[in-house]
Parts: C-alpha cells; sequence; structure tokens
C-alpha cells in the first residue's frame, strides 16, 4: 500500500489502533494474530526528510546526518520490556540473516537497525550497549529525554507512556509496536505494523529498494 504524507497522517490513528488491539490481544493470553488478517506494510511518500533530531547512545550521538546514505529501520522501546522488544530485536536479526543471504553475490542496499530507546531515565548508555549487543553488536542503540524524542515520535506517530508513578524503579512502559523504514535521503518511506513475521518484512523491504 501505498500513502502520500497526507493520507500517512491518517493511517497513523489506524496504526494505534491496531498496535492497541495487538497489544490487547496478546495480554489476554489469545495466542498470535493471524498475519494474514493484517496489512504488512504502508508504503509512505514522504518527501520531506525527517525533522532535525539529536539522540545518544554507546556509539555516540545519532541524529540526521547517520540516516544517510543507507537504509534504517528504526524500532521504539525499552530495555526492561518483557516480550515486544526482545521479539521485534529477534526478527531483525532474522531479517538481517536473510537479507544478507538473500544479497550474496548481487549488489545490495546497506541498511542499518536502530533501538530507540523511550525509557532514558534506566536505559544509559551503558545498559543499552549490553542490551543491544545481546543481539546484534552492529544494530545501533540510542535515547534521549522527552524533548529530544519528541520530533521523531510526533512525525512519525510513536506512542509511549512510562506507568512509574511513585516508583522510579520497577515499572512498565506502554509504547508503540511498528518498525519504520527510513531511505538513505533521512526520509520515511514505510511503516511494517505489529505483527511482522520476518519473511514478509524481508519480501516487502526488497521490493520497496529494489523497485
Amino acid at each position: 500500500m501505498k500513502f502520500g504524507f497526507g493520507q500517512w497522517l491518517l493511517a497513523v490513528g489506524m496504526a494505534l489502533v491496531l498496535a492497541g488491539s495487538y497489544l490487547t490481544w496478546r495480554s489476554l493470553g489469545a495466542g498470535p494474530v493471524p498475519a494474514g488478517d493484517l496489512p504488512s506494510v504502508t508504503e509512505i511518500r514522504d518527501d520531506a526528510p525527517l525533522p532535525a533530531f539529536l539522540l545518544n547512545g554507546p556509539k555516540g550521538p545519532f541524529d540526521n546526518a547517520k540516516l544517510a546514505g543507507h537504509w534504517s529501520f528504526l524500532f521504539f522501546g525499552y530495555t526492561q520490556c518483557p516480550d515486544i522488544c526482545p521479539t521485534a530485536l529477534t526478527l531483525m536479526k532474522e531479517v538481517k540473516a536473510a537479507l544478507l543471504t538473500q544479497a550474496a553475490g548481487s549488489p545490495a542496499p546497506t541498511f542499518q537497525v536502530v533501538f530507540i530507546s523511550v525509557d532514558p531515565r534506566r536505559d544509559t548508555s551503558g545498559l543499552l550497549a549490553d542490551y543491544i549487543g545481546a543481539f546484534d553488536p552492529s544494530f545501533v542503540g540510542v535515547s534521549g529525554d522527552d524533548a529530544a524524542l519528541a520530533p521523531l515520535a510526533k512525525k512519525l506517530g510513536v506512542y509511549y507512556q512510562r506507568n512509574d508513578g511513585a516508583d522510579t524503579t520497577h515499572y512498565t512502559v506502554d509504547h508503540s509496536a511498528a518498525i519504520y523504514l527510513v531511505d538513505p535521503l533521512g526520509r520515511l518511506a514505510a511503516v511494517f505494523p505489529p505483527p511482522q513475521v520476518a519473511s514478509k518484512l524481508v519480501a516487502d523491504y526488497l521490493r520497496i529498494v529494489l523497485h
């Protein structure tokens, strides 16, 4: 599916509804959502690059310039997430392996995976390095306070809510579960809503970047 950016703003609301339904389904223990019942990707026709942002992580500052020259998968979450985040990072590890295998012997667009923590109080650079490294050392882990996260969260329609209350140590964070694809010019190219399936994500990615 392809959308202009104006239509994308409307699609964001639907994506949040779908994400909420998915989280509810998971919390009820009803088993996996049938992947065929939801679109695997929404393509975006965004002519403008992402707004200026600056985040930080164990590999140093991360800004718009770090998106230039290659495709980027962005995912928002937090290291103490019990299921959605480790599932997504495991998925991206599988996607990376599949893309490297399929690209053997032929030119392939380079890509990076960027995990953006929405829990900067607990997700220090050291913790991000350990957490991301357990999945793939090449993945990038970054974070920032709410002001630093705001440009990307607003542009992409990312939802997150920390349930910290009086306890600033042990709490959960509700957050969107979509994976965002950014092109080599730093523009939003596609959104992969949950639940993601590695084989479909690989097929959609190759179709988008090679056609």
